[in-house]
């Protein structure tokens, strides 16, 4: 009898050990129920769908600008194939100046096609990324690759046609002091005039007074050594061997030396490093072989040294020339009116000139052609293929040599023949009434190139 009782005792101990055994088991299924629960929560950002699949983003193909390309208008429209999935999508488009600086620029577009209005214009002679994406409710459904291409560096605006300086021709302009500057010349009657006019934007022009020592017209004028520098012209009815100079633009001096060459046109000089060269001038020689071509170079401004006799070009001063990352370039219209081409040689020294390197760019002479630099290249102006004479177009060349065009519109209704180009703090003006002392038209219009 004992030994029934204690054999059910221990029955009954062990039916409740597997009882709680049953019911920690249990518990321990909820809470990794629930942790497994939690796990989940976010699941949904990991590219699967509502339904688990995996969501594959597509390629979006862009039409324009195409990579690469140059130049661009300021004001572009860009374009792309339309997504071609089941889902209705909206595009967005990404623009920005580096790869990885990308931002949205547009967004909630419905059509393959983006207009950048005049409001929102890019900036000039900039190189632009961009990027196309196709959404949906937040989604990406598809991407282009990134693409770039680079704006246009010229666009010109007339700033004015009516410059208080007055109409006038042979006059002479160049920066200097944070200012552009520009001295004497002769009106539509012919008189020279002594005026001294000076700006800070192109457009508005302020008289800063008359050069003491009289009118002068068809001279050079040139920033060298902290001072502005006047060489040739027209001075008192003859043609001008004298120096003068200025510290301010507005006081000038009368230097005690001359120079030993004369013109008054067509000068060609610039400023490399630490020299002026003087490459050229118009004084009416009839001789080909005429101190016209005579090279000079000058440490001071005031002593000249004699280079060459010759520079050794086809003509003798129908040409441009600029100076650029220490070297001198020459830029030479064809003489022959038959033939539209446009030679550059270079030089170290302005004695020593390199072979001609030949350009199809089309030209009609002497002048037709201007240039000036711009952020380490140089801007040719020129006439443009389809004319008219009366117009120009622009192109732009890291080294004289290869050049692309600097603008996407055709041409604009300035001639060269009137204007000279200049450089104020990276902004391009148009100066209208310094070139041709002796020809029949004054003007006093301004453009903005940039």
């Amino acid at each position: 009898m004992k030994l029934t009782k204690l054999f059910l005792t221990l029955l009954s101990i062990c039916f409740t050990f597997l009882l709680l055994s049953c019911s920690n088991d249990d518990n321990g299924s909820e809470i990794e129920d629930e942790i497994e629960d939690v796990d989940d929560v976010g699941d949904d950002d990991d590219g699967n769908d509502d339904d688990g699949e995996e969501i594959t983003v597509g390629t979006l193909v862009t039409l324009s600008p195409s990579n690469n390309e140059k130049p661009v208008s300021k004001t572009p429209t860009i374009a792309w194939q339309e997504y071609d999935g089941e889902q209705t999508a909206t595009y967005s488009v990404f623009l920005g100046t580096s790869e990885d600086g990308l931002t949205e620029f547009a967004s909630g577009l419905d059509m393959p096609t983006f207009d950048i209005e005049e409001t929102d214009t890019l900036e000039l002679n900039t190189d632009y990324y961009w990027q196309v994406i196709a959404i949906e409710d937040g989604t990406t459904l598809a991407e282009s690759e990134i693409q770039v291409f680079t704006t246009e560096a010229i666009f010109a605006t007339l700033i004015t046609e009516d410059a208080a300086y007055g109409s006038r021709k042979g006059a002479a302009v160049e920066v200097f002091n944070e200012k552009i500057w520009l001295i004497g010349g002769r009106d539509e009657t012919d008189t020279p005039l002594p005026d001294i006019w000076s700006s800070v934007d192109g457009e508005n022009w302020t008289f800063e007074g008359n050069l003491s020592f009289g009118a002068i017209y068809g001279h050079e004028l040139i920033a060298f050594n902290g001072k502005l520098w006047i060489y040739g012209g027209i001075y008192e009815g003859i043609v001008s061997n004298k120096i003068f100079s200025s510290e301010d633009g507005i006081t000038w001096v009368e230097e005690t030396e001359t120079t030993p060459f004369t013109q008054y046109q067509s000068s060609r000089f610039t400023a490399l490093g630490d020299q002026i060269f003087r490459i050229a001038g118009y004084r009416g020689d009839v001789e080909e072989l005429s101190p016209e071509r005579n090279v000079y170079s000058s440490t001071d401004g005031l002593n000249w040294v004699l280079e060459t006799e010759n520079h050794g070009f086809e003509s003798k001063y129908g040409f441009q020339i600029e100076s650029l990352n220490d070297i001198l370039y020459c830029f030479e219209p064809n003489p022959d009116s038959d033939i539209e081409s446009i030679s550059t040689r270079t030089s170290t020294d302005g004695a020593n000139w390199s072979a001609p390197v030949v350009s199809g760019i089309r030209e009609r002479g002497i002048n037709s052609v201007r240039t000036v630099v711009l952020d380490n290249a140089i801007i040719l102006m020129t006439t443009p293929v389809d004319g008219p004479n009366s117009y120009s177009t622009f192109y732009i060349s890291p080294n004289g040599e290869d050049w692309e065009l600097a603008t996407t519109i055709d041409s604009f209704p300035i001639r060269a023949i009137f204007f000279t180009l200049v450089n104020l703090n990276g902004d391009l003006f148009a100066i209208g009434g310094t070139q041709r002392s002796n020809f029949s038209s004054t003007d006093n219009s301004v453009w903005k190139l940039n």
